[in-house]
């Protein structure tokens, strides 16, 4: 089966065409046959945050030009027999929704003049099964998808989400196979990083900047090592998040070292409260603390999940987990448990079309076209999350 994946959450324009394979053994294999994203940071960067409209607009303009490079002539092409497209999947959510109707409204189109079925997909569970894919397959070649023995954990940490689902088998035409046991109550850990990175005066996205300025006191044997903040919800007997406390906590942390750091009395918020007047050794000491606090978290959760559900693999995917010390210590944690680790291949933990070509292909068969003869949207793909 080949199909043609399509992704605008965010601000991620991607589009992939995956071949897929299901042996009698119940395996599959994957292989890529084009996986192109176009990212729109470098526009929103100057905002400090991703707009709705502007990102609606991009994927409005960018998808005609990335299909066309993946399906070279487009309708012709495929009308010649010479590349065959089996389905088409989008994401239906969760994300912007401006920018996933652009995808919705273009996946329908496409699959109305081509005559393709079009099935939604679960932002989500793409990435759960983004994780399972083999970084070690040569390019344009067939490779197995990983099967972690279960029931499984996944925690997706990303800048929209924050949750532990409970995997109980990959057959995804049963709702009951994944379960949301825990999820952040506000801010998404990547949010956090986001927000947090702005309050040092740091650039967007800064999730990546402040990871740097971390791993550099980390190494540096003269860091006074003098920040603390807390664990939120660290000892809670759930295992939901809270990550905008930790926020608030990082600006009062500010506001005793620089102070030409204030609130804006109308807001009370520290969204809009960047810390220029920090030295580099203050913003270095938040930063370190900031992601051990946040590390600390999802590590005491998805242990105390682990041991509540006897579980026996763990899959980590979501834009956060390229984050070095989070990996690290999730690798320590799955070593400690005597349990598989699952984590993306490298360009697969954002925000990707391939993960979503992927759980569109392993989504049960389509229904019929409605009276009017469209193909209508599935939901399956929605599953319990």
């Amino acid at each position: 089966m080949i199909t043609l994946g399509i992704e605008t959450s965010c601000d991620e324009t991607a589009i992939c065409l995956l071949e897929t394979k299901l042996h009698d053994d119940g395996s599959t294999e994957c292989r890529i046959i084009e996986n192109l994203i176009h990212s729109q940071a470098d526009l929103h960067a100057k905002y400090g945050g991703v707009f709705p409209m502007m990102a609606k607009r991009e994927h409005q303009k960018n998808l005609p030009i990335l299909a066309e490079k993946i399906l070279g002539t487009g309708e012709e092409k495929i009308k010649s027999g010479a590349l065959k497209i089996d389905r088409i999947a989008v994401t239906q959510g969760p994300g912007l929704e401006p920018a996933l109707w652009a995808g919705i409204d273009y996946a329908k189109k496409l699959g109305e003049e081509l005559k393709i079925p079009v099935v939604g997909v679960n932002h989500m569970l793409g990435h759960v099964l983004g994780s399972l894919l083999n970084s070690s397959a040569p390019d344009n070649s067939f490779a197995k998808l990983k099967t972690p023995a279960l029931p499984a954990l996944a925690l997706l940490i990303s800048g929209g989400h924050t949750e532990l689902v409970l995997v109980n088998n990959l057959n995804l035409g049963e709702k009951s196979s994944f379960e949301v046991v825990g999820r952040t109550k506000d801010d998404a850990v990547g949010e956090a990083f986001d927000k947090v990175a702005r309050l040092l005066g740091l650039p967007y996205p800064g999730g990546q900047h402040v990871s740097e300025l971390a791993e550099q006191a980390r190494k540096d044997p003269s860091s006074p090592n003098s920040v603390r903040l807390p664990r939120p919800m660290l000892h809670s007997p759930d295992l939901d998040f809270s990550f905008s406390g930790l926020k608030t906590a990082v600006l009062y942390e500010i506001r005793k070292t620089d102070e030409n750091a204030t609130m804006k009395p109308e807001k009370n918020s520290a969204d809009n409260v960047p810390g220029h007047g920090l030295s580099e050794i203050m913003k270095k000491e938040i930063a370190r603390e900031f992601e051990d606090a946040v590390t600390e978290v999802l590590v005491k959760k998805t242990s105390k999940a682990i041991e509540k559900y006897g579980v026996q693999s763990l899959i980590a995917g979501g834009g956060v987990i390229a984050n070095k010390n989070i990996r690290g210590a999730l690798e320590k944690l799955a070593h400690e448990n005597s349990i598989s680790l699952f984590l993306p291949p490298e360009g697969v933990s954002g925000d990707n079309a391939l993960m979503i070509a992927l759980a569109g292909a392993l989504l049960p068969e389509l229904p019929e076209k409605n009276a009017s003869g469209e193909s209508p949207i599935k939901a399956a793909g929605n599953l319990s999350f």
